[in-house]
């Protein structure tokens, strides 16, 4: 279980693979109709479901309760649809304010190339 007291600051947990698949672009324009591409590339929304499945799938076991307090990105490419894109995600922080233990994430995504498409820090109130 992944404790206040215990995450290091700087703990990489890993990386996710997505691809961009035409099924994935489907079940979002489902949700987000408005939100289809034109011009061949991902929509600037599913930016979160990058790092949200990393966040979700690498950073386990959490304490149940936690609460998403904030998510902030910087976009520097939007990837192709089809591409594969690899998520890392690492703790870039944490603190106590008035008795609440709040963690920041930093995220990456990269293209299958290697270069950099977006980058994100994610701020959890984290329940134990």
């Amino acid at each position: 279980m992944h404790l206040f007291d215990t995450i290091p600051v700087g703990a990489a947990f890993g990386a996710q693979e997505l691809h961009l698949s035409d099924a994935l672009l489907a079940r979002w324009t489902s949700l987000y109709p408005d939100d289809a591409p034109e011009d061949g590339r991902m929509p600037a929304g599913m930016i979160a479901v990058a790092s949200m499945r990393a966040y979700s799938d690498l950073v386990t076991p959490r304490p149940p309760g936690n609460v998403h307090g904030s998510q902030h990105y910087e976009m520097l490419r939007r990837p192709a649809l089809g591409e594969r894109l690899t998520t890392t995600i690492a703790c870039a922080g944490k603190e106590l304010k008035r008795d609440r233990r709040w963690v920041h994430f930093d995220t990456e995504t990269l293209g299958e190339d290697g270069t950099p498409c977006f980058r994100g820090r994610m701020t959890v109130l984290w329940a134990a």
